[in-house]
């Protein structure tokens, strides 16, 4: 007699508990629910590309619909060990918040715990994310209020590892990803850049009517940027001002622009003018 062969028990894994609010029989909304499930998953992908893993996945391995909602999961695609350095690192990484010293952790990472622990009480009650490492017992951190103002007081106050130097420029891309719950109005910007990733942005309230009729275009912020030490590009951005630039349908075009601009070489012709621009340049810079 033959069966399907038995799945490997994991000793290791990590769960996500979602509460909803207790006037609505602490149900949440499917779309809530799918929306945290999606923040829970960045929050681990961050911890697993910190730990050099970045094509591992997650299987769920338990869910339960009784109060509060839970989803429990393990890593694939990776050495036991490494995956148990995942599940430790996303534990620990949770624990430094709690304990107020944010300031080892990575950007993406203390980025993806804000999204996660972001709620609506509208919405979501109660989140939590519970760990059970090798060989020890569970462990439950709750992302509530004080967890939140530990993650801010590291955004703005300014952990001295975290924070290392601010800039007044100008930055465009992308914009993606709005979010006006809560005390913060914020959005993302993706911006045309090699190698760099998005930047979150906090914009006030008198940009609001102009960032939600950007959302999926590119545009350009101006504001104070927040770099971490030794980064090339900002992980963060108080926007002051913002412009939405035009599709790339409505820009002219090389034929439209000739005849602008007829006399612009002199008696040269083209060529002979880049050639003498370029000479001169070549000069200059000797």
């Amino acid at each position: 007699m033959t069966g399907r062969p038995a799945r490997p028990r994991a000793t290791a894994k990590i769960g996500l508990q979602i509460e909803g609010p207790k006037e609505r029989g602490s149900h949440l909304e499917l779309s809530v629910f799918v929306k945290k499930i999606g923040q829970f998953l960045e929050f681990l992908k961050s911890v697993a590309k910190e730990e050099g893993a970045d094509g591992v996945v997650f299987r769920v391995v338990n869910l339960s619909h009784t109060s509060p909602a839970t989803v429990e999961c393990v890593p694939e695609g990776t050495d036991a060990s490494t995956a148990t350095a995942i599940l430790g690192k996303a534990g620990e990484s949770l624990g430094s918040v709690e304990e107020r010293k944010p300031g080892h952790l990575s950007v993406s990472v203390l980025s993806s715990m804000e999204d996660l622990a972001r709620c609506q009480p509208s919405q979501v009650a109660r989140v939590r994310v519970q760990t059970v490492a090798e060989g020890k017992s569970k462990r439950v951190y709750k992302l509530d209020d004080r967890f939140r103002a530990n993650l801010s007081e590291a955004r703005s106050a300014g952990d001295a590892s975290y924070v290392h130097e601010r800039e007044i420029s100008t930055m465009d891309g992308k914009l993606e990803r709005i979010n006006i719950h809560g005390s913060k109005n914020t959005f993302r910007i993706y911006p045309n850049l090699p190698r760099a990733r998005y930047v979150d942005c906090d914009f006030p309230e008198n940009l609001l009517e102009v960032v939600q009729g950007a959302l999926g275009r590119y545009v350009s912020v101006w504001g104070e940027c927040f770099y971490k030490p030794d980064a090339p590009f900002p992980y963060r951005m108080e926007v002051r001002e913002m412009e939405v630039l035009p599709p790339s349908e409505e820009l002219p075009s090389l034929s439209d622009l000739r005849g602008i601009a007829p006399d612009a070489t002199g008696s040269l012709s083209a060529a002979e003018f880049v050639r003498k621009s370029r000479d001169a340049w070549d000069k200059g810079v000797q």
